[in-house]
């Protein structure tokens, strides 16, 4: 190697370790930097603004099971209530129910006045089941039900009676509790929520024990059927009407009307 390259080796690797050297000390300045007095000072500012920033608009607030408060449900109109839970037997008049819109029919129940005909809408009657199967429904919401139906039906509701109140008609005795271990979950759930239109055939449902009408949808398979019930299908509403109705307590009732009607 010539004097010459031996010059130019030596100032190149004097140049190099100048650049490694000095590469190093702004790392350790950057990290210093960072971690260091920038952390409690615009470092700090920053993440806070970008945490102020991402965080969520609002919280749901979820009951627990040791008595934690939770936010009440909005009350359902009284629309909302007929659509869900009165209009299958009520806009077919299935089982004898009157039809919304038969201002006859109406007239002479509303001569109970609004309070004795939420005493019939609370404890049922005749193929009404309690509630019209409306478990959850409370008193107010009940009593929006029977204005909407009072009042698309052609009868005045005034001062939140339909009617100047008449004596109370006594209460319809509720159904005795059927036991789980006679009958089975199944029957439980026909009772309270299918009997009225597949005991009469309301709006063409198949009515329970006929195998004619029930053997295509038996063709069709178990999981067909229960989808069927839980979404609805022409005029029978989602779960029959029954929301609080899990789908285990669908497919009980499914299960029932099939084993009684092959």
């Amino acid at each position: 190697m010539s004097h010459q390259d031996r010059v130019f080796f030596g100032n190149f690797m004097a140049v190099l370790a100048f650049i490694v050297v000095a590469a190093f000390a702004f790392y350790f300045i950057a990290q210093w930097a960072v971690t260091g007095d920038g952390e409690s000072g615009e470092n700090a500012m920053a993440v806070q603004v970008a945490n102020e920033n991402i965080k969520p608009v609002g919280s749901v607030v979820v009951a627990d099971q040791s008595g934690g408060t939770a936010v009440a449900a909005a009350p359902r109109s009284g629309g909302d209530v007929y659509n869900s839970y009165c209009m299958a037997c009520h806009s077919t008049g299935a089982a004898g129910a009157p039809k919304l819109g038969d201002k006859a029919a109406w007239a002479a129940r509303a001569d109970k006045g609004l309070d004795g005909l939420l005493t019939t809408a609370t404890n049922g009657l005749n193929a009404m089941p309690p509630k019209g199967t409306c478990g959850d429904c409370s008193a107010d919401e009940l009593k929006d039900a029977i204005r909407h139906i009072l009042s698309e039906s052609g009868i005045k509701v005034a001062g939140g009676d339909a009617a100047p109140a008449a004596a109370p008609a006594p209460a319809a005795a509720a159904p005795a509790a059927v036991a789980a271990a006679d009958t089975g979950k199944g029957k439980q759930v026909y009772d309270a929520s299918c009997m009225a239109c597949h005991s009469t055939g309301a709006a063409g449902a198949p009515m329970l024990g006929n195998s004619a009408a029930w053997a295509p949808r038996i063709a069709q398979g178990m999981d067909t059927l229960l989808q069927h019930a839980i979404n609805g299908i022409r005029a029978m509403p989602p779960k029959g009407t029954c929301m609080a109705c899990s789908n285990d307590d669908i497919k009980a009732a499914v299960d029932y009307m099939v084993s009684e009607s092959k």
